[in-house]
């Protein structure tokens, strides 16, 4: 999925509000989450989301990490 444009600030409610589609589920039932750098597609970041269990922070983080070291999402 490529990224959008930041609505303006006059923009419809649902304009604004479809941007947290991506993000809604975790924010709603509470698990850590965080998006990693995965790809470059037509000259654009594509992020990869790493979802953890309850207050499990630091697995996600340990991951991330390992696999932003692993990788050059850059390149690909």
């Amino acid at each position: 999925m490529k990224a959008t444009p930041l609505p303006s600030e006059d923009s419809p409610r649902e304009v604004i509000t479809h941007r947290a589609v991506n993000t809604c589920p975790f924010n709603a039932t509470g698990h850590p989450a965080m998006s990693v750098p995965r790809a470059l597609r037509d000259g654009l970041p594509v992020g990869m989301m790493l979802v953890g269990r309850h207050f499990d922070e630091p697995t996600i983080y340990r991951a991330a990490h390992a696999y932003e070291q692993a990788q050059d999402w850059t390149t690909q």
